[in-house]
């Protein structure tokens, strides 16, 4: 393995920027297309993917602050895209779900996002595609290590 010369040569600042393309991308598509932003797209994912869920659930699963999830579901309710109700066993919690238009949004965007992965993991071959996606997954295992024993100590 060769030694970095500069930042730019840093794996970290790589998938960094590499990331960041995919969101420019995503953003402005996203806008674009079915007036929804990047943002509020991966808080209808994650709504998506559990059904019913609270804001706490939605940002432990983003990785992000309670508060601005609480924000991005407000501004969705009022475009009618999700609805809240209160959880019968907590009066204080307020559950998530999507409506049927933000159903039908979320599944075209998905829609669009599977294309879009089939499409850079085609750039690489099966092969590759299947050795890059394993190598995220074994990375991450141990972004999550060097995070816990921040934590720790």
């Amino acid at each position: 393995m060769r030694e970095p010369k500069s930042v730019t040569d840093l794996l970290t600042y790589r998938l960094l920027r590499l990331s960041n393309t995919f969101g420019v991308y995503s953003s402005r598509r996203y806008r674009t297309e079915f007036d929804v932003s990047l943002p509020e797209w991966r808080v209808m994912s994650i709504i998506a993917l559990l059904e019913t869920t609270s804001a706490q659930e939605i940002s432990r699963s983003v990785s992000t602050d309670k508060a601005w999830v609480g924000l991005t579901v407000q501004k969705l309710e009022k475009r009618g895209f999700v609805r809240r109700v209160s959880d019968k066993q907590d009066g204080r919690r307020m559950l998530v779900s999507l409506t049927r238009p933000g159903q039908e949004v979320h599944d075209a965007i998905l829609a669009n996002a599977k294309r879009r992965h089939r499409r850079l993991l085609g750039a690489l071959g099966e092969k590759d595609a299947e050795t890059v996606i394993a190598a995220i997954d074994r990375l991450q295992v141990e972004a999550d290590r060097m995070l816990e024993e921040l934590d720790e100590s």
